[in-house]
């Protein structure tokens, strides 16, 4: 039986900068974010729980006045970082 994605992958456009703020201000929402790494793509890639998708975009949002981002990109993880 399938049980749908259980995590997903969310990709960020943010400034190197305010990498270090995000992973603070992150720090406070327990197992709310996983901040992985930049890709190559220049992206900042987040792993987020699959039942938390929808409070993560909702935190991601209203950070926004505080950090420069925007969430470029969601796909379900495929089970490895």
């Amino acid at each position: 039986m399938n049980e749908g994605p259980r995590e997903y992958d969310l990709f960020v456009r943010i400034r190197p900068v305010d990498i270090h703020v995000l992973c603070y201000i992150a720090e406070a929402e327990d197992n709310l974010l996983n901040i992985r790494h930049v890709t190559d793509d220049g992206f900042l890639k987040i792993i987020v729980p699959a039942d938390l998708l929808e409070e993560a975009m909702n935190f991601l949002e209203s950070i926004k006045k505080k950090i420069d981002l925007e969430v470029v990109e969601i796909r379900e993880n495929p089970g490895h970082t």
